[in-house]
Parts: C-alpha cells; structure tokens; sequence
C-alpha cells in the first residue's frame, strides 16, 4: 500500500515539475519582449532628440550668418530644390534599363 501511495505522489511530482519550467519560460518570453519594446522606445527617442539638436544647431548656424549671406543661403537652396526635384538619374542607368 506504501508503494502505490508512494508512486501515485511520485507521478505527481513529476507531472508538476514538468509543467512548471513551461510557464517559467512563458514569463521569461514576456520579459524579452517587453524590455525589446523599451529598448526600441528608447532608441525611437533618441534618434528624435539628436534629430531636434540637429536642427537647433542649423538654425543656430543661419542666425549667426549676416543678412546678406543668409540671403545668399536661401537662394541657394531653393536653387537646389528645383534642380534635385527634377533630377532624372545618373545617365548610365537610364539607357540601359
């Protein structure tokens, strides 16, 4: 009678030891996804911000030119913008495509 008891708790240990790594692992899965998304958060955020200091430094960099030159500057930008809008392509890979 001991040894049936005995092996009746023995299968049940076993039984609930086996299933106890699943849902260990189930959190563990959780835990890599939730710190991948912050890790991704926090690598959105900083590109925003070193975009932000970027652009504050540009602007920085135009103010402190003299009004003449930040004429000059903007002439020459747009100048730029029409001729990169209209740009076909490197000659080579229009012909032979």
């Amino acid at each position: 009678m001991k040894i049936i008891i005995r092996g009746i708790v023995f299968l049940s240990m076993g039984v609930l030891l086996m299933n106890a790594p699943a849902q260990a692992q189930k959190r563990a899965e959780r835990t890599v996804e939730k710190r991948e998304k912050q890790l991704a958060k926090q690598k959105a955020d900083k590109k925003a911000q070193a975009e932000k200091e970027q652009e504050e430094m540009r602007k920085k960099h135009v103010d402190m030119q003299t009004k003449k030159v930040q004429k000059r500057m903007k002439k020459t930008r747009k100048k730029s913008k029409r001729y990169n809008n209209k740009k076909k392509g490197f000659f080579l890979s229009r012909w032979f495509n």
